[in-house]
């Protein structure tokens, strides 16, 4: 009975455990984190930087890099007159 008790107390700590540290699933959740997270890192790191300086470098860093060829696509072949 002891060990019955001991395998239901173990069990209920890591499903406990796992929906405690489980991430967010919407991107929206998951962003906001990144962003205050990369905000605090920035500011302790550097006392004099203001805090929408940190906001728009760590804007700049989360945003996924711009495909440079979709901007400017290269012309390939000839135009027809």
């Amino acid at each position: 009975m002891k060990s019955f008790l001991m395998a239901v107390t173990c069990n209920s700590l890591l499903i406990g455990a796992q929906t405690v540290s489980a991430q967010p699933e919407r991107p929206a959740v998951i962003a906001k984190h990144q962003l205050r997270e990369c905000m605090t890192k920035r500011m302790s790191a550097s006392r004099s930087l203001s805090y929408n300086d940190a906001m728009r470098a760590c804007k700049e860093r989360l945003q996924p890099p711009k495909d440079l060829a979709s901007v400017n696509p290269i012309e390939t072949g000839t135009k027809g007159h």
